[in-house]
């Protein structure tokens, strides 16, 4: 008689799911950044007490780092005094399933960009403003 022997059940490992949407915020400011939409443009919403931005696809400016994915938008381009710009710093976030949430803690910067002066001067050209932002991640099917 032939012996049949039972191989145990093997489940698949479960998949993760990298965060794309973002919800941040902390007193000042209030940031949503949905790495995709249903057009497949990315989508960025600003706000603070000066100003409400919504910026979407080339607007948004997206550099991959070892530290996460660094987010920018021009908040106030301005070619004779120079520029505003917010960025963000957007962490991997691994999830176990669509529709979970993860809380998430980073931060982001307002550049202030000045023109160079005439004159031969010594001058920082660029300043930094440090916002420490909190807030929840998650996956949005788009």
């Amino acid at each position: 008689m032939d012996q049949v022997t039972a191989e145990p059940a093997v489940s698949p490992a479960p998949r993760s799911l990298v965060a794309n949407t973002f919800s941040l915020r902390n007193r000042r400011i209030s940031v949503t950044f949905s790495a995709t939409s249903i057009t497949g443009a990315p989508l960025l919403h600003y706000q603070d007490r000066q100003r409400e931005v919504n910026a979407r696809g080339e607007d948004i400016r997206q550099v991959v780092t070892e530290i996460g994915t660094v987010v920018s938008i021009t908040l106030e381009p301005d070619a004779d005094a120079g520029s505003l710009i917010f960025s963000v710093l957007i962490p991997r976030v691994s999830l176990t399933a669509t529709g979970s949430t993860q809380a998430v803690s980073t931060v982001g910067f307002l550049t202030r960009s000045r023109l160079p002066p005439r004159l031969p001067v010594n001058v920082q050209l660029q300043t930094y403003e440090q916002e420490t932002l909190n807030g929840s991640a998650t996956f949005v099917v788009s």
